[in-house]
């Protein structure tokens, strides 16, 4: 392989690895060709990618893209997962689509210029979705106009409720008159 080709490579790899959030480092000593190639599907068809490379040019790739303290993982055969945009759905389906290839070791993972070296796939798929912040940050705009609204009739209702108990009062006073009589 000559440098023209390494650098368009490495250039390629930074630029999948600028558009994924979450990146897998695997070992996948062991697997066939047919694994491999199976697994490469099953990840495209979820819109993630596989991708063999050479460590000296993961190196280069992450050292442009910016994302530091991979190196270590580095050794051997090496496999990179890139997730879809969407991190937390792409590790939650990478939990499911890995268990079949036992020969496919997990190393570490990127997620957000953060390292993960213990169970990256289990640590971002327990993590809230896009969905679940969406809801939690609406519910959170909601509340302040809603506290406001409840404050605002607070004082209307406490007079109505005055009114109310003092109308009982006047009626149990004029029902005792009556009754007294």
């Amino acid at each position: 392989m000559n440098r023209t080709e390494k650098s368009t490579i490495v250039d390629g790899l930074q630029g999948n690895l600028g558009k994924a959030p979450f990146v897998l480092l695997t070992e996948f000593r062991g697997t066939t060709v047919a694994d491999v190639t199976r697994l490469r599907r099953e990840l495209e068809k979820n819109g993630m990618r596989f991708q063999v490379v050479k460590n000296t040019l993961a190196r280069r790739a992450f050292a442009g893209a910016g994302s530091h303290g991979l190196d270590g993982f580095l050794k051997g055969m090496t496999g990179l997962v890139l997730s879809s945009p969407d991190a937390v759905a792409s590790a939650r389906l990478l939990k499911d689509i890995l268990k079949p290839y036992a020969t496919v070791q997990v190393r570490a993972g990127y997620f957000d210029g953060t390292v993960i070296d213990t169970d990256p796939v289990k640590v971002v798929s327990e993590m809230p979705g896009r969905e679940e912040l969406l809801a939690t940050l609406l519910g959170t705009i909601t509340a302040g106009p809603q506290q406001l609204v409840s404050v605002l009739a607070a004082p209307g209702r406490d007079l109505v409720q005055l009114l109310a108990n003092y109308a009982n009062k006047l009626e149990e006073a004029s029902s005792e008159q009556v009754a007294a009589s």
